[in-house]
C-alpha cells in the first residue's frame, strides 16, 4: 500500500501499518480512542493493534532449540562469524521465497 506525501515522496506501508494509520485517521489520531473503538462491525477492528487474528504462534521443537543454542555458543566463542549467519539467513529466505 502506498501513500503520497506533501513532499512528493511515496511511502510504502505494510498492510497492518496501513490499517493502523486508517484507524488513527478514523479516531482523530488518538491511540487511546483506537483502543476504545466501539465499532465492532468494522472490517478493520480485529487488526487495530497490528495483530493478525487467527494466526497461531509456532513453538520451537526441542531439536530446533538445541541447534539454536549450539549456534549461539559457536558464534560467541568465535567459531562462526556474524557474516556467515547473515549469509545463511539470506540463502534460507531466498529458498523460502522460491518454494
Amino acid at each position: 500500500m502506498t501513500c503520497g506525501t506533501q513532499d512528493g515522496k511515496i511511502h510504502i506501508f505494510t498492510p497492518l501499518r496501513a490499517i493502523r494509520r486508517k484507524c488513527l485517521d478514523c479516531c482523530a489520531a488518538s491511540s487511546k480512542e483506537v483502543g476504545l473503538c466501539h465499532i465492532k462491525d468494522c472490517a478493520l477492528h480485529p487488526y487495530r493493534f497490528g495483530k493478525r487474528p487467527g494466526t497461531v504462534k509456532r513453538k520451537a521443537t526441542p531439536v530446533q532449540i538445541e541447534r539454536l543454542r549450539k549456534a549461539r555458543e559457536a558464534r560467541l566463542i568465535g567459531q562462526i562469524s556474524d557474516s556467515s549467519l547473515s549469509e545463511n539467513r539470506e540463502i534460507l529466505t531466498n529458498a523460502q521465497g522460491e518454494g
